[in-house]
């Protein structure tokens, strides 16, 4: 058998006390949680700009709530007599009045039939303006780098196939798809073989080999890619069973890059494969199919269908 190819650290490390789980989780990100860093070091807007969409507006409302309610009890505090309300309900009605009252502020919509009175009532309107101008710049700019950032949103199958190749032969397949109407272009992949191996003691040795694909390159990518690595004589996973797989604790690794004609710039997506997400013996149901019309359709909801088939000896 020809010597393998081994990659040098990648970047996720090669030794450690215990096994750890997986490199890269299933949403791309890297198994790594940063601990010890302090106040100083943490990036408010980049937490903002990556966490999820249901997250991001969660912030932004439950911050403009809490702030206007801040200005609200001290506009309670000064009376709501002085922002041209009788004094006549409840406190907890008065503090209605006084969030209304505070919303209108900060928003800078202009006074209904409340306005402020008196100095420190005017002043506390002018502090919560400013502010309200400040607040509603910064989260203007957080939406617009949210929209304008430049990012990949391809969807993987769900399993890896150990699937047949030519010359009676098997081969390690996945496939993608591009999940957004923008067209990506010059489509290159990279896939890594991650072998875990207890050293002496309690040691835990990470090798990585790269694994060389069918097709690196693809110039348009309209559809989907079905990404073959041929288990070849010179393949790491030559005569290897889902036992072994299973012993060597393997993460496949994948890394795909494209230019994308929407944001002029080029994107990335990370993914991997574990053993168990690994299916022996099967082959990926078509997708797309052309209709009356000639125009082609390509079926998402069958992305991660797939049929059993026999594997050579």
């Amino acid at each position: 058998m020809a010597k393998q190819r081994k990659a040098r650290d990648p970047g996720t490390g090669t030794q450690y006390n215990f096994n750890a789980k997986r490199i890269i989780n299933k949403d791309g990100s890297f198994n790594v949680n940063k601990v010890g860093l302090g106040q100083n070091t943490r990036n408010i807007y980049q937490s903002l700009i990556k966490m999820t969409w249901s997250r991001f507006l969660l912030v932004v409302f439950a911050f403009l709530f809490a702030v206007n309610g801040v200005f609200a009890l001290l506009y309670t505090m000064v009376g709501v007599e002085y922002l041209g309300k009788e004094p006549s309900v409840s406190l907890f009605g008065q503090f209605l009045y006084a969030f209304y009252f505070s919303f209108q502020t900060f928003t800078t919509v202009g006074y209904g039939i409340y306005h402020p009175i008196g100095h420190l009532a005017n002043i506390i309107s002018v502090v919560e303006s400013v502010l309200g101008w400040m607040c509603f710049a910064l989260i203007t700019g957080m939406l617009y780098g949210r929209f304008s950032q430049p990012s990949a949103r391809l969807l993987y199958s769900k399993k890896a196939i150990i699937s047949t190749y030519k010359n009676n032969i098997s081969s390690f397949q996945f496939r993608i798809a591009n999940m957004r109407n923008s067209l990506l272009m010059e489509m290159e992949a990279t896939v890594l073989l991650m072998i875990v191996d207890k050293t002496k003691g309690s040691s835990w040795k990470r090798e990585f080999i790269p694994l060389s694909l069918e097709r690196e390159f693809i110039l348009f990518f309209p559809l989907t890619w079905t990404i073959v690595h041929p288990i070849d004589e010179k393949s790491p996973l030559y005569q290897k069973s889902r036992s072994d797989l299973e012993q060597m604790d393997i993460e496949v690794l994948i890394r795909i890059k494209g230019y994308d004609d929407t944001f002029a710039q080029t994107v990335h997506s990370r993914y991997s494969y574990k053993s168990d997400e690994i299916i022996w013996g099967a082959r990926y149901n078509q997708v797309f199919d052309v209709d009356n019309n000639g125009d082609i359709q390509l079926y998402f909801d069958k992305m991660h269908d797939y049929e059993k088939l026999d594997l050579p000896k």
